[in-house]
């Protein structure tokens, strides 16, 4: 686990784990604890992780799709049962090609017009996702128009949804849920038993009938920090 450091301000900072924007939920063991260094503030923990206290916040949820045997037995919204057979109809000239070689170089101006984010961040989320990510492009015509992104947890039988970086120009085809349907579908063939949207308060993850558990967050603060940051529970430092 690599930590970075966030600066408040001139007085104020703690540590965090480096690749937390960038991967599927954290996680410590107890052997992690006495290695952190100080002040640490770490979010988005796993709910099956024995360290930490859960958040109280809707917006850090979980989104976990319990998948059954055959698609047609997901608990969906029924807006969304129904938008999918539309979704499917719109789509029906897109060719999807999985794993493309260099699909999220081809199609990362998209998110960074979106989300703006910095060169250092986006190199590392790049480099990261090459090596524990699949794709799968959506070509309309020649025309790559969205490319998804997901991360298989073999292990745990879980796949996790990371995002679709798409060309927003084509906003009226819904490509990245016509996408996501159809890996949750092969998901469900493939014999997978959870399908993670990741935590959130986003309403089109809630349309999925996920399951909802409150992720974790682990702290090692000064009461001044942990005022600013507005934690509940932590472990006290003693101010310098």
């Amino acid at each position: 686990m690599e930590f970075e450091k966030v600066i408040i301000d001139k007085k104020l900072f703690y540590w965090t784990w480096r690749d937390l924007p960038f991967l599927p939920y954290s996680w410590l063991d107890e052997k992690d604890l006495k290695k952190l260094p100080k002040p640490f503030f770490l979010s988005e923990i796993h709910p099956d992780c024995n360290i930490g206290t859960e958040s109280k916040y809707e917006d850090e949820l979980t989104n976990i799709i319990e998948l059954p045997d055959r698609f047609d037995k997901l608990n969906l919204d029924n807006d969304l049962r129904k938008d999918l057979k539309r979704v499917e109809k719109k789509n029906a000239e897109i060719k999807l090609v999985y794993n493309e070689k260099d699909a999220l170089d081809k199609s990362k101006k998209w998110f960074l017009e979106l989300w703006k984010e910095d060169k250092r961040d986006f190199q590392r989320r790049l480099k990261i996702w090459k090596e524990k990510c699949y794709t799968i492009s959506a070509y309309l015509g020649k025309e790559l128009i969205a490319v998804h992104i997901a991360m298989k947890n073999e292990e745990e039988k879980t796949i996790f949804y990371l995002g679709c970086w798409w060309n927003r120009k084509h906003k009226s085809l819904s490509t990245p849920t016509f996408l996501l349907k159809k890996d949750i579908e092969k998901a469900i063939s493939d014999g997978f038993k959870y399908y993670d949207l990741e935590i959130g308060d986003q309403a089109y993850k809630k349309k999925w009938g996920v399951i909802e558990k409150p992720s974790k967050y682990y702290a090692v603060l000064t009461k001044e920090l942990a005022d600013y940051l507005e934690v509940e529970h932590y472990v006290e430092m003693e101010d310098n």
